[in-house]
């Protein structure tokens, strides 16, 4: 017995569900049976969740992430709409990304973790909360919020962004933060939403439109120690050049230098992650060595130029 076997025409309802009798002239003792029915089906919907759909559909498997149930249920199985599914593993939940008809309906999910299907998938169950027409607005959280998991804000229209995460601060600035996938970055977008302002790459390629910069008030600096009399000739030997990245897969060329070359010469512009990979300041050590190189410049042309 399940609710999604009861009719919402009240006619119909006389042998829906195959364990409830509502027909007309039926025997009295078989009313008290039929009302009991209808209790225990209500009782099954109440004791698991009424935030989940048994809406009567044979889910066929597909493959570990896509199945198809019969007729055009594109209005049902829609982008983003939670799903519930029974499988040999166990019950898995996961959340749909597209949906398409032809002659079945054809959903792909994103299953939660490591889920997936297989094809023991007995039955599929929607969410009470569609998308596509939700009953709920925009949700507001009076404090800080912990989510146990990930948070997922998934693609849901045309194009190739994901929706975006809006960032509501005092006044009219209110930037946007989305995915995009044809680029493979995630991208800050600007107040009037017409233009991305820091793009970061897959690759981890960093983008601003505007200038980059740190604090460097000599208010906040103390303790000062100038550079070995012989930084020039040392930075000389830095190893530099261009090479390949073995960690990437673009195939292209980087320019730079040796981290581990420069930190013999200026360790401060060199740091260490806990995994112990090696990376460089490149803006400080760049402007250290100008710095240092027009002195020597400053140096040499006062050797060249005639005493007066």
């Amino acid at each position: 017995m399940a609710l999604w076997q009861w009719s919402t025409t009240a006619a119909a309802n006389a042998t829906a569900d195959p364990t409830i009798n509502w027909q007309e002239g039926q025997a009295p003792s078989t009313i008290n049976d039929s009302a009991r029915a209808m209790m225990a089906a209500i009782a099954v919907q109440f004791q698991t969740g009424w935030e989940w759909q048994n809406m009567g559909d044979t889910p066929a498997y597909v493959s570990a992430t896509q199945l198809t149930v019969p007729g055009n249920m594109t209005s049902r199985y829609t982008v983003g709409r939670r799903v519930r599914a029974f499988v040999t593993a166990g019950t898995i939940y996961g959340t749909i990304t597209a949906s398409a008809f032809t002659s079945l309906t054809t959903v792909n999910v994103l299953w939660d973790g490591s889920s997936a299907l297989d094809s023991g998938v007995s039955e599929v169950d929607v969410s009470i909360l569609n998308p596509a027409n939700t009953s709920i607005g925009a949700t507001t959280v009076g404090g800080a919020l912990t989510v146990n998991g990930d948070v997922t804000v998934a693609y849901r229209g045309s194009g190739s962004y994901s929706d975006r995460l809006r960032l509501v601060g005092q006044g009219n600035y209110q930037p946007y933060l989305r995915s995009n996938g044809a680029a493979s970055q995630l991208e800050f977008i600007n107040s009037a939403d017409t233009a991305a302002t820091l793009t970061l790459t897959d690759g981890g390629n960093l983008t601003a439109s505007g200038d980059i910069t740190a604090n460097s008030d000599e208010r906040l600096k103390t303790d000062w120690e100038f550079l070995p009399s012989d930084f020039v000739e040392r930075l000389a030997a830095v190893k530099s050049g261009t090479y390949a990245r073995v960690d990437t897969i673009d195939g292209e060329r980087h320019a730079g230098v040796s981290a581990q070359s420069l930190r013999d010469l200026l360790p401060e512009a060199v740091l260490e992650s806990h995994e112990g990979t090696l990376s460089v300041a490149y803006g400080n050590a760049a402007l250290v060595a100008c710095v240092e190189l027009a002195k020597e410049v400053l140096r040499l042309r006062a050797l060249l130029e005639p005493v007066k």
